[in-house]
């Protein structure tokens, strides 16, 4: 499958969104990746955007090899060779939902989030992003959700300031909730440590490991 690139946008210095043309009849569940190929090599990127909006975007991160800087040079207009949508790292909407994120691990809960919104959801969900600094990606569209989507919870955690999230925030449920980490594999490793030293059940936790940061 073909996709065009139609913009591209720079989330800051390190990040670029690649936003691109919605095949007609293109579908896929919130949490989905695909694999998108340049120059004999292939990657999984996380769709960021949800279901219900008219495009597809995905967001990465600045890197050192081949694939990363030919990502990089690409520009609007440029095809691109992808997979159709895949993976099971995907919402459970009957079930409350802890979302866990490392910094560009952020792109699946995006997808998540905005599909919550639209479908105005009454899954309780709480978000918990960590990022090393203060420039949280999709911060502002996040900060716009939460206030019109009453179940929605989002903390921001800036490890610079507070030191790495070694435990979690209260989450005031009371029923069990699914929870959904995705990030670096250190960063999702820490993450399950901490929820299986709290008891949590190992089938209520679930994975999105990010290779793709070079």
């Amino acid at each position: 499958m073909q996709l065009r690139i139609i913009r591209i946008k720079s989330e800051d210095r390190q990040v670029k969104s690649l936003i691109l043309k919605k095949p007609t009849g293109f579908t896929f569940y919130p949490g989905q990746y695909l694999d998108i190929s340049l120059q004999k090599n292939t990657r999984a990127f996380s769709i960021s955007t949800s279901p219900t909006e008219d495009f597809l975007m995905i967001t990465t991160k600045k890197g050192i090899s081949l694939f990363k800087k030919h990502l990089f040079s690409l520009k609007p207009g440029n095809l691109i060779k992808s997979s159709h949508p895949a993976g099971t790292f995907i919402l459970d909407e009957m079930s409350p939902a802890v979302f866990i994120a490392g910094g560009i691990g952020i792109t699946p809960f995006r997808s998540m989030v905005k599909y919550a919104v639209d479908n105005k959801l009454k899954t309780p969900i709480t978000l918990i992003f960590s990022n090393s600094n203060e420039n949280f990606l999709f911060k502002d569209e996040l900060d716009l959700w939460q206030k019109s989507l009453p179940k929605l919870k989002i903390i921001y955690h800036n490890s610079i300031e507070k030191g790495r999230l070694t435990k979690l925030y209260p989450i005031p449920y009371t029923l069990y909730p699914i929870y959904y980490l995705a990030g670096s594999h250190s960063f999702v490793n820490a993450m399950e440590k901490i929820l299986l030293e709290m008891g949590i059940d190992q089938t209520n936790i679930r994975y999105d490991r990010f290779d793709g940061y070079h």
